[in-house]
């Protein structure tokens, strides 16, 4: 299910998702740790597609590390709308969501953790690229939902 709705995410919202990929390089661009502790983006609010009344919130942002570029990170809030019941969600969209962004340079969107919400789930996530230090682990080749050890490559989806 993810990887079709990946493809679906990224045939449906292509132009957002280059433009916000465009925000997030640049934000990886900038002198963090210097001045700059953080810096951060966000993507239009957008409903979810597995979950009528749910909705989607991304933000990407980067925070420093002790050596080298700094980290990128996206933040993938499912809302639930007031009436919807939160156990009928399909909270593995979010891992969609994320697999969409994560595209071009970053070769994976690592799970790194979530959080409840008033209105739902929070999940985080490691952009993952190539040359990144911290190696992607092996298991994010397989493009499949793996609660909590969640990262994915979909490079080879499209």
């Amino acid at each position: 299910m993810i990887t079709a709705l990946v493809h679906r995410i990224r045939t449906q919202c292509s132009a957002e998702l280059s433009i916000f990929r465009g925000q997030m390089h640049a934000l990886a661009r900038q002198d963090i740790g210097s001045g700059l502790d953080a810096a951060a983006t966000t993507m239009a609010r957008r409903p979810c597609l597995a979950t009528p009344g749910v909705s989607v919130d991304i933000v990407g942002f980067t925070c420093p590390r002790s050596s080298g570029a700094p980290s990128v990170r996206v933040a993938v809030s499912l809302s639930v709308q007031p009436g919807r019941v939160a156990s009928a969600v399909h909270w593995e969209e979010a891992h969609a969501w994320a697999g969409a962004v994560a595209g071009g340079e970053w070769v994976a969107a690592e799970y790194v953790g979530s959080q409840e919400s008033p209105a739902g789930m929070v999940f985080h996530y490691a952009l993952k690229d190539a040359e990144d230090p911290d190696a992607v682990p092996e298991y994010s080749a397989v493009p499949e939902y793996s609660s909590p050890e969640y990262s994915a490559d979909y490079s080879a989806v499209l």
